[in-house]
């Protein structure tokens, strides 16, 4: 498969896309102000108990929300009273795990995250290992592997996640990583028990290098162009890669381009018509080739996705019809799911087929295509009424076309 990631100003907004052989199936703009990930000292300025949460300042420019409830047993006492809540004028140590965007205040943490090429550290107390590598002995190899490194750390909660590119390394390299990061948190919040409060104590690597790095380390594309038009862009990416020797760990089939997009006459936007792929992939209402459409309702509860069969009628096989346009459906799903950061519960209405060979196939193939995603999405099943049911992992707040304008 070929892949392009793009970084361009998409209105005035820097923002990247992914397209995988000319689909578009992740865009994410990427504000300036961004203090995702950042690790500050801040002081709790309010408590609320009517939604169980504290407001926090950190110097950001806004009160922080910080939920009681979520980090209750995690809290990361820098100055603080005799008792084990969190009060007013309490001085803590927290992530920000959500930007402010417009009137929403950013949201903080203090489950710390740092990632890692094979690990990420976290404050859970817990070892994990990713999903998606289905192999058990290789899990119960590398949960072994780095559980007494992460041992040594009680003293600050830490936890760990063995992501799927561990699957690739030895465990020499993923225990050495776990290491470095683990020593790294500790090191953090050593630092800000020496600093006042509302100090930056840790910047987060920037999103797009992040994202960049793990597409390289999972070697998921045969070739895959990083391509912009922001000269301090591809300088950051150009330094980056020489000094972190990114990619040399790839097949000698697989091959990884920087290029730096300079036709004054044009930009990125319109050679690779992002602006109508973008539209397209955000509207309410998706038309497929095969002349039928998705129906893509958001919900508090949850997302529904219908689909619908359209003009694509024809003839006496509608069984046949019916599985073309539910495979095309699929396909188109479980992109939209990742275009638009959709997560939680989904609830998806497929065109109703009778034979159950039908409904195996379609089946199979959507899980086939659900599985391609970064993010983890468990199938849950399909039910009497024939609804499939699936829940996505929340990462990041769900994207709108509203999200990619100022």
């Amino acid at each position: 498969m070929k892949a392009e990631y793009i970084i361009t100003n998409y209105n005035s907004i820097p923002t990247t896309f992914l397209l995988e052989d000319g689909r578009l199936v992740k865009a994410c703009p990427l504000y300036s102000d961004s203090i995702l990930g950042n690790v500050y000292t801040a002081k709790v300025v309010n408590i609320v108990k009517s939604i169980n949460a504290a407001f926090l300042d950190a110097g950001t420019g806004d009160y922080l929300y910080y939920s009681l409830a979520e980090n209750e047993g995690k809290n990361i006492f820098l100055r603080h009273g005799n008792t084990d809540k969190v009060c007013m004028g309490d001085e803590i140590l927290v992530q920000i795990s959500r930007d402010p965007v417009k009137s929403k205040k950013g949201v903080a943490s203090a489950d710390i995250v740092i990632k890692g090429d094979y690990v990420v550290i976290n404050r859970t107390t817990e070892i994990g290992v990713s999903g998606k590598i289905a192999d058990a002995d290789e899990k119960d190899r590398l949960k072994k592997a780095v559980s007494s490194v992460v041992e040594k750390y009680k003293d600050i909660n830490a936890g760990l996640i063995v992501r799927t590119s561990a699957e690739h390394a030895t465990e020499k390299e993923v225990v050495a990583e776990a290491e470095k990061l683990l020593t790294e948190l500790r090191e953090i919040i050593t630092k800000a028990d020496h600093l006042s409060v509302k100090q930056l104590v840790y910047r987060s690597e920037r999103s797009y290098i992040d994202e960049i790095k793990d597409i390289i380390i999972r070697q998921k594309y045969d070739d895959f162009e990083i391509i912009t038009d922001i000269e301090e862009i591809f300088d950051a990416l150009n330094a980056y890669i020489k000094e972190n020797d990114i990619g040399t760990g790839l097949d000698s089939e697989k091959q990884v381009y920087l290029k730096l997009f300079s036709d004054n006459m044009t930009d990125p936007t319109n050679v690779y018509n992002l602006k109508s792929k973008l539209e397209k992939g955000m509207a309410k209402t998706i038309h497929l080739k095969s002349g039928g459409s998705i129906v893509v309702e958001p919900t508090e509860a949850m997302t529904v996705i219908d689909v619908n069969t359209g003009k694509a009628i024809r003839g006496k096989q509608t069984e046949k019809t019916f599985l073309k346009i539910n495979i095309e459906a699929a396909t188109e799903i479980a992109r939209i799911l990742r275009l638009r950061n959709i997560s939680g519960i989904v609830m998806i209405d497929f065109i109703n087929m009778k034979e159950q060979d039908s409904l195996n196939t379609l089946v199979q193939h959507f899980k086939s295509e659900i599985a391609k995603d970064e993010v983890k999405v468990n199938y849950v099943d399909m039910t009497a009424l024939g609804l499939v049911e699936l829940t996505r992992k929340k990462t990041k707040r769900p994207l709108t076309l509203k999200d990619f304008t100022l």
